[in-house]
């Protein structure tokens, strides 16, 4: 096989390195707002079941963008 030369890794990998720490709404800038929003077809009507999701940054005294500073 051509990966028999790279050793294999079995241990658990902890991928919920994030906490809610940066999540917000409105109210709480600076943050990150997470939205659900129902996804709509061509004609304007609801699709149940499906979502779209919006992210955005909330960061109004930089207007919006975002910095590494």
């Amino acid at each position: 096989m051509a990966l028999e030369w790279m050793p294999r890794d079995d241990s658990y990998k902890d991928h919920l390195v994030h906490s809610d720490a940066h999540w917000g709404t409105d109210e709480d800038a600076p943050c990150v707002v997470f939205e659900k929003r129902p996804l709509k077809d061509p004609e304007g009507n609801v699709v149940e079941g499906l979502y779209v999701a919006w992210v955005r940054l909330n960061n109004p005294r930089q207007y919006n963008s975002y910095t590494t500073e």
